[in-house]
């Protein structure tokens, strides 16, 4: 019986990994699109809808001004742009040296603003700088805000949590020692798998379909349908093993069709 359900379970996982590149490749583009990186990304916050950037940028000393790819997720704007489409065929210095003087055109409202793309939001010799832009002041920092992934990885854990709990309440469980267990084992696993996909979404956001990435993406999946099948068969004593069993079957697919929910439509 144990194992019946752990192959249910296991299918349950790999519909939905069959599912979840189509949506993937959706969201991010097809062709060629979804598989380039860009060298310059810059999230935008209290951003005007009407945002428009453009990266001014110094070739053989005259300044050509480069279009950018827009998305836009709830409360985020970013902006990328790829490293093709301003130096076709010359050779990489890296981006301290191809953006050395560059200048974020950004209009909205019918006003432009230019911002300068300091040192600091430059890496030297790197190819993937990640840069903040507060459109309030019109200022731009290195980096993505320190509030960023702790608020994601809340949001998305928290949803999780919302799912799992109305399944557990309704197969009948009212103890709070099995609460308890179910909440603890449900963090204990949601928690450092979001910080890994936190970490390799935003390193591989327009690569979704690679096989690195959709190989790790089932590793993690097949190792939570593992730990928590057997932590929740092991802690909750309230009803029988079958029971809790069938849970976990269930609990699992609905928490990983949430988190891919959470991950298309929230800011990665």
């Amino acid at each position: 019986m144990r194992t019946k359900r752990f192959v249910i379970c296991l299918c349950a996982v790999l519909l939905l990994l069959a599912a979840f590149p189509v949506q993937a490749h959706a969201v991010f583009g097809t062709g060629g699109e979804a598989y380039r990186v860009p060298t310059i990304t810059v999230l935008a916050y209290h951003a005007p809808e009407d945002l428009e950037i453009r990266v001014e940028v110094v070739k053989k000393g005259e300044r050509f001004p480069a279009d950018t790819l827009r998305t836009r997720r709830l409360w985020e704007q970013s902006f990328y742009l790829y490293r093709e489409d301003v130096f076709k065929g010359s050779s990489f210095k890296g981006n301290d040296a191809d953006f050395a003087g560059a200048v974020l055109i950004c209009t909205a409202g019918g006003e432009e603003h230019r911002v300068p793309i300091m040192k600091d939001c430059l890496t030297v010799g790197g190819h993937q700088d990640v840069m903040t832009l507060d459109c309030r002041s019109w200022t731009l920092s290195p980096g993505l805000p320190s509030w960023r992934t702790p608020l994601l990885v809340a949001i998305r854990v928290l949803l999780v949590l919302i799912v799992k709990a109305l399944l557990f309440l309704v197969m009948g469980y009212r103890e709070g020692r099995s609460w308890l267990c179910m909440l603890g084992v449900t963090l204990a696993t949601q928690i450092p798998m979001n910080l890994i996909l936190n970490h390799w979404l935003w390193v591989n956001e327009t690569n979704w379909n690679s096989i690195i990435f959709v190989g790790l993406m089932f590793m993690c999946w097949l190792a939570i349908v593992f730990a928590e099948t057997m932590l929740l068969a092991l802690l909750v004593q309230e009803h029988d093993r079958n029971r809790t069993g069938i849970f976990a079957g269930i609990g699992t697919p609905l928490s990983i069709a949430t988190l891919v929910s959470a991950l298309i439509w929230l800011p990665v």
